[in-house]
């Protein structure tokens, strides 16, 4: 598996051994450069207000420089490997600071723990989720308690869609998906939903034969369109599964995510065309809410993040980035 040359990890989690180690033997098998970071947020005004040690820019930077104390002796753990690892501390909010190192510095892969199920039973919080909004690069959020490899991959392909974006996106995630399940000697399971537009609606007004006859020629056209994805080396695999549902893409995903119990989901979170694209908002922000397992999430070519917009205006104010 030689996909990636220089991954970043966050290790500002409550749990971060899962993604050090995870990056690390990525790191390794890539030949890739790794850097850790940890980001921290302002201290509250109000806070600042409260004690007169030290204003609230110098208590940040005291805290930042523990924060980087503790990657250092996080990377010297793993100074038997013989792998160099960088460090670096932020301040300001996560998401956005990790998508900014991510930028400029040019990494391809991120990865980040999650920090555990919340109240509402949720494994991904706010930061995972902005950070599929955000981060151009492919974003791997780990669940925490992943120990060795993974045992079945779930690739979730949008068949109802034929633009150059999709088309694309859906052989990254697959070739990304084989390569993991390869490396892990896992089961590849390939799911593709479709659907017709607007369906119970115009069966009432055009009556259930129209319908059927666009849905049988509908339906021909995704399997067409699934067996050219699924060449080779994908079509003669044993370890291959293709799971193809009538309906909504994130039911459908959730669904045979539970059937075979899938610890890993590679999928796409923007896409700016088709009815039943991977919208983050849509499709794949209605998984993420209830996944349980771990999450591999892709991005289109030429997607271009709200952050690397707003960069633009800071070079052009002058205004240094709060990296240390």
């Amino acid at each position: 598996m030689n996909d990636f040359e220089n991954i970043l990890v966050y290790a500002g989690t409550e749990q971060p051994e899962t993604s050090v180690s995870k990056a690390t033997e990525l790191a390794l098998a890539n030949g890739a450069r790794l850097t850790l970071m940890d980001v921290v947020k302002p201290i509250p005004r109000a806070l600042g207000m409260l004690t007169d040690v030290a204003q609230p820019k110098e208590l940040e930077k005291l805290v930042a420089e523990d924060h980087r104390r503790r990657l250092l002796n996080i990377a010297a753990d793993y100074s038997d490997t013989g792998l160099s690892m960088d460090v670096v501390v932020a301040i300001g909010d996560p998401a956005t600071e990790i998508t900014r190192q991510v930028i400029h510095d040019d990494h391809d892969l991120l990865i980040k723990t999650a920090d555990g199920f919340s109240a509402a039973g949720r494994l991904f919080g706010s930061v995972a989720k902005s950070l599929l909004r955000l981060c151009p690069c492919p974003v791997w959020l780990l669940k925490p308690d992943i120990h060795g490899e993974f045992d079945r991959v779930l690739v979730a392909i949008d068949v109802d869609s034929h633009d150059a974006a999709h088309t694309q996106l859906n052989r990254r995630m697959l070739e990304l998906a084989y390569s993991i399940a390869q490396r892990d000697k896992a089961h590849l399971h390939v799911v593709a939903a479709w659907q017709l537009w607007m369906e119970e609606s115009v069966r009432r007004h055009a009556g259930n034969d129209a319908v059927e006859d666009v849905r049988h020629e509908h339906e021909g056209k995704v399997h067409r369109a699934l067996d050219e994805l699924l060449q080779t080396p994908y079509a003669e695999a044993d370890d291959v599964h293709v799971h193809l549902r009538h309906g909504a893409p994130a039911n459908a995903i959730r669904d045979v995510a539970d059937e075979v119990e899938a610890d890993l989901i590679v999928m796409g979170t923007v896409c700016r065309t088709g009815v039943a694209g991977f919208l983050i908002g849509n499709t794949a922000e209605t998984v993420v809410a209830d996944v349980t397992c771990s999450l591999l999430a892709l991005k289109p070519e030429g997607f271009l993040s709200p952050v690397e917009m707003s960069e633009t205006l800071i070079v052009e104010n002058d205004q240094p980035l709060p990296l240390i």
